[in-house]
């Protein structure tokens, strides 16, 4: 693929990630903490708990760090932050055999530290792109992502066949030391890339703060759905359509499977097509998702799922990243994306309390589903609103 080095190497990062997001807060962890945690006499609601607390201290370092980055160096400060994540999976994968009570305190530590890798990788971005190209290759990188998730699970379920065992400490290891030696190779091509500039004499923003707190207000309701989504889509799986562990892993490895293709696409499109367009397909493939969750439709509704999920998923996320990396000034990047942060996780803080504490007081997970989905569409139309007239390829208004 006729792609930069720096664009590969950027991607490494979203391949080393996606290991974490999809094995330890997707399949292993929420599923642990509804299970192994709850003989604690623990309810849903504490692994929404532990969620919020750790965007909370998550969106506070991201803002500091990405502040300093700026003036400092963002390659080192980036580099730490991996450091620091891998630590606290290693932690997570020994407390699992041996402090089953702290689980949940290593699980804020090192979620807040991944929060703040994730920041810190997205703000590389308008380093390495140019505003036309900033599309494609976010939507190549978050892609290819998911094969870095495909790979990790598929290791982590053999080593569950091998030890009998689906919370064995090796199968969290796995992903630890997964995720650290892509990260690594990240870093070595990322090493010599220019990533902290001097502001110009001149500096001008495409929105003003009132529109750019309206737009991150947006950002934020499309995430809350997505996030939350993703943290309980496998007690939802498992609770209330009666899926076996074993099911839920190769739902989620197929929809990774195709999200790869799809969203590398999706970022082609953008080139085409108006990327607020697009996003607006994806919020429409996010109803069809909930819708056929909610329904419960076998076999026919499972497919359904899988291939509608695969091609929002990414593209959805894909194109926020992009849309933002293309209105904000370069010399700042690390706070900018510090406050993205806030907005795409902030949804953390408040999202999975109230949905965990709505699953629990409805008994299931359906009427909180539907309400994510109508937030989505509300985000989507504050979204729309504020960029309906922006160029964000030139970042020109259109006339």
């Amino acid at each position: 693929m006729t792609l930069p080095k720096s664009i590969w190497s950027w991607a490494y990062y979203d391949f080393a990630n996606s290991s974490y997001v999809l094995v330890y807060a997707a399949l292993l962890l929420p599923v642990f903490f509804a299970t192994m945690y709850a003989n604690t006499g623990h309810s849903l609601g504490a692994w929404g708990v532990a969620n919020a607390l750790a965007t909370a201290i998550g969106l506070v370092i991201s803002i500091i760090i990405g502040r300093y980055s700026d003036k400092h160096g963002k390659f080192k400060s980036f580099k730490y932050s991996i450091l620091i994540s891998f630590i606290g999976m290693m932690t997570i994968a020994l407390a699992v055999k041996f402090w089953i009570g702290s689980v949940y305190y290593f699980y804020i530590f090192t979620q807040s530290f991944f929060i703040l890798s994730i920041s810190l990788s997205d703000s590389i971005l308008p380093h390495i792109a140019s505003k036309k190209d900033s599309s494609e290759y976010s939507g190549f990188a978050w892609g290819f992502g998911y094969l870095g998730g495909v790979a990790a699970l598929v290791i982590a379920i053999i080593l569950q066949k091998i030890t009998g065992n689906e919370y064995h400490p090796l199968v969290f290891a796995s992903t630890a030391i997964f995720y650290m030696l892509f990260s690594i190779y990240s870093l070595r091509g990322l090493k010599k890339v220019k990533m902290n500039e001097k502001p110009p004499v001149t500096q001008t923003s495409i929105l003003t703060k009132s529109q750019k707190n309206i737009l991150l207000l947006g950002y934020w309701f499309i995430s809350e759905g997505i996030t939350v989504i993703l943290l309980f889509i496998t007690i939802y799986l498992k609770n209330e359509l009666g899926f076996s562990n074993m099911k839920i892993g190769a739902t989620l490895l197929a929809v990774q499977s195709i999200a790869f293709p799809a969203t590398w696409y999706g970022g082609k499109l953008a080139r085409r097509f108006d990327i607020v367009k697009l996003l607006g397909v994806t919020v429409i493939l996010w109803g069809i998702t909930v819708a056929f969750l909610t329904f419960n439709l076998g076999l026919p509704g499972l497919i359904v799922i899988i291939i509608a999920g695969a091609f929002t998923l990414g593209n959805s996320q894909s194109y926020l990243r992009s849309q933002y990396a293309n209105l904000i000034e370069r010399s700042e990047s690390g706070f900018q994306f510090g406050l993205y942060t806030v907005a795409s996780e902030a949804a953390v803080f408040i999202g999975p309390i109230i949905y965990g504490l709505a699953s629990d007081y409805f008994k299931s997970q359906r009427i909180p589903l539907i309400c994510l989905f109508i937030t989505m569409v509300l985000g989507y139309i504050l979204i729309w609103k504020i960029t309906k007239n922006i160029n964000i390829k030139t970042g020109e208004i259109w006339t």
